[in-house]
């Protein structure tokens, strides 16, 4: 028989003292939490929570987020409802609470904040570890600080001083009492307080145990797909991920972020965007500032510099990019050197309010990266140049239908800890980079395919500038220390310039006039043989040759076999419909 749950807690004499809890929730369950006023499990920590009792306190804490969001208390048993309470999830395991401290999104306790202040993890090698219990009892001086903590955020400044001093009485008591076992040597999970890479950082090592990681969680990518977004990433804090629906575009920033310890939020980009209000910030008619989605983001990042972080704007093209991102586009070409990466100046150009001023200082930090998807089949809104400019676009629309076996059952890699030093590039332009000679002679073979490019853009106003210059170079040099990374599943190697071209050139070519035609012909004879096309029935047998293939993502025997086959359809489209372009 199922419990029922009582609403109002009971204090009935001898009753245990009340306890305190921490119980780690995925941040998107915990709105609905709060809403329903029940906190739930699935399987781990249904032991815990046949211990809870009415009076208990519970702090929320968001494991995606790393965050404390709120101090709540228990008004029943644990009792068990199958009803459906997330959508799509089942959490049978449940306990009402009610909100004893409900903080604001901007008022969250971060990690970083608490975690070298608790006992809790006394018996563990870090707090990872505590949070994998999912609902752990703590110490009654852990209650304390974390109490302080939540009060101080939400200006309760009176309640946290009181519990300020209760923790202080308990810390001066603690040598009287039994001393603890002595804490372990913490493992290496969390990443050092720096910037700058560790000398000893194995770029290729990292990327096999990445690739190893997501392949054991079954997930299907291409591992060139994987080293690609990370050498893009590496190389411009934003990229596009473009592709049909399903193919995993929003899910591959969230899954590199788990296997590399960084964090990553998921912004549901909206069709009423029409300025920079909802990503920045406003200030509303009673004189109060409301900081924007991605300036909240762009804060907690630089409240931890140590680790990474992705901000996932999704279907970004539901709504004009230019017109929500465009002072984001500014800012992200107007970074500098800070820290050991690249930031940039402040976002706001607002007259703030004197107690939101320091919302005014918010920027990129470094350790901040910019991630959209856009689904290629129902684009709302074509992106601008300038959007294009400045994002590496990468396509994922290689589907294998056949991967649908259950993974083998060995276990899944422990997620590795990449240090935020990790990500940063060796520079923003090529002028800053010291390079070997056999690096000059790959930046050289970049720039002389640009070059040639250019030969067929410039009649169409399309042709590429000094910063597709830079970052392609860049991209193909970050590619080289991962190199064993860019290569099908098969084991066949997928050259980084051929991915260059395909995301930094090819997204600009759109229209249907006669400069486009020469220049996607051209472009075709390029990749395919490393000259011109000049007529147009030579155009035509290079696309028969790809069409007898069956249409391949890769035209196999061309010197750029991706960014032919891309060709190869974009002409398709201009014979069939008399316009073409890289997104439809």
């Amino acid at each position: 028989m199922p419990e029922t749950p009582t609403d109002a807690p009971t204090r009935s004499a001898g009753r245990r003292p009340s306890r305190s809890w921490l119980w780690a929730m995925p941040p998107d369950n915990y709105a609905i939490y709060c809403k329903t006023n029940t906190f739930a499990i699935r399987k781990v920590g249904r032991a815990a929570l046949a211990r809870i009792r009415p009076g208990d306190r519970i702090f929320a804490y968001l494991s995606g987020s790393r965050v404390i969001a709120g101090l709540f208390e228990a008004t029943s048993a644990a009792f068990e409802d199958t009803t459906p309470l997330v959508p799509g999830e089942h959490y049978p395991h449940r306990v009402r609470v009610r909100p004893v401290v409900q903080l604001s999104k901007e008022a969250w306790v971060p990690y970083e904040a608490f975690s070298d202040q608790l006992d809790v993890v006394r018996e563990y090698a870090d707090f990872r570890s505590v949070v994998q219990q999912v609902l752990h009892p703590l110490p009654a001086v852990d209650e304390k600080v974390l109490t302080f903590l939540v009060r101080a955020r939400s200006a309760d400044m009176e309640q946290a001083m009181a519990a300020l001093e209760a923790w202080k009485q308990l810390r001066q008591a603690a040598p009287r009492a039994a001393s603890p076992a002595p804490r372990p040597a913490p493992a290496v999970h969390e990443p050092p307080a720096a910037y700058a890479p560790p000398p000893d950082v194995d770029r290729a090592q990292a990327m096999a145990a990445l690739l190893a990681y997501l392949d054991a969680r079954g997930f299907v990518y291409e591992p060139w797909q994987v080293a690609a977004f990370v050498a893009a990433l590496r190389t411009k804090p934003f990229v596009i991920l473009a592709g049909v629906t399903g193919t995993g575009k929003s899910k591959l920033p969230v899954l590199v972020a788990e296997a590399t310890g960084a964090d990553a939020a998921l912004v549901p980009v909206r069709p009423d965007w029409t300025d920079s209000s909802d990503v920045l910030g406003y200030v509303d008619l009673q004189g109060r500032f409301r900081p924007g989605v991605l300036l909240q983001q762009a804060r907690a990042a630089a409240e931890a510099p140590h680790r990474y972080h992705l901000a996932v704007l999704d279907e970004m093209n539901v709504a004009r990019v230019e017109h929500y991102f465009a002072e984001v586009l500014s800012r992200i070409e107007a970074r500098r050197p800070a820290g050991g990466g690249y930031a940039s100046p402040p976002l706001l150009a607002l007259d703030l309010p004197p107690e939101a001023a320091a919302w005014g200082r918010v920027g990129l930090p470094p350790n901040l990266a910019l991630v959209g998807t856009v689904n290629m089949d129902e684009s709302a809104h074509a992106f601008s140049r300038k959007v294009l400019d400045r994002a590496f676009t990468l396509e994922l629309a290689e589907v294998d239908l056949t991967r649908w076996q259950a993974r083998s059952e060995r276990p899944v890699p422990e997620p590795g800890c990449w240090p935020a030093g990790v990500w940063q590039p060796r520079g923003l332009r090529l002028s800053e980079v010291a390079l070997t000679e056999a690096e000059r002679e790959r930046v050289e073979a970049v720039v002389a395919e640009l070059e040639a490019a250019n030969v067929f853009l410039a009649p169409a106003q399309l042709h590429v500038a000094y910063r597709t210059r830079d970052e392609a170079a860049l991209f193909v040099l970050h590619a080289t220390e991962i190199a064993d990374a860019f290569r099908t599943r098969t084991g066949a190697p997928v050259d980084p310039l051929d991915l260059a071209l395909h995301m930094k050139v090819l997204p600009r070519l759109m229209g249907g006039s006669r400069p486009v035609w020469q220049a996607v012909q051209g472009l075709l004879g390029r990749a395919v043989t490393g000259a011109g096309i000049r007529t147009d029935d030579e155009a035509r047998a290079v696309l028969d040759v790809w069409d007898e293939a069956g249409q391949p993502a890769a035209l196999p025997e061309a010197r750029f076999p991706r960014t032919a086959a891309r060709l190869c359809l974009m002409m398709s489209r201009l014979l069939a419909d008399g316009f073409t372009s890289y997104w439809v």
